[in-house]
């Protein structure tokens, strides 16, 4: 008689997964840690004033780089007390903690992506 190998994969609501990562991941990972992930985008988006802000300050730089670049393009942003090098450093700033956020979600979330069935084994 031919011995069948248990298969390496088991169905789920939520599709096919691999046994193993699944059995690790029932004693080693905490699903309250993507709770986490979520209030802490809620803490960054609050502190840069939210997704509209930082598209806002987006389109501000987009307007005074194409007042300075583009001859004869009209000046469409208020240019007192404006630089455009010091406000593509504050949007850079906003998106390094925007960046800094989004590596560690993926830090969070990459043991799940290891439930990918194997399906060669």
């Amino acid at each position: 008689m031919i011995e069948i190998p248990p298969a390496s994969f088991r169905d789920t609501p939520y599709g096919e997964v691999d046994v193993a990562a699944l059995d690790r991941l029932r004693t080693s990972f905490d699903t309250s840690q993507l709770l986490q992930l979520v209030d802490r985008l809620d803490a960054c988006l609050a502190e840069l004033g939210g997704v509209a802000a930082v598209r806002d300050e987006l389109l501000k730089l987009h307007a005074m780089a194409l007042t300075l670049l583009v001859e004869g393009a009209p000046l469409t942003v208020p240019n007192e007390n404006a630089c455009i090098w010091s406000e593509a450093e504050s949007l850079q700033q906003d998106l390094e903690v925007l960046a800094g956020w989004v590596r560690s979600a993926q830090a969070g979330i990459s043991p799940l992506i290891n439930l990918a069935p194997d399906h060669e084994q």
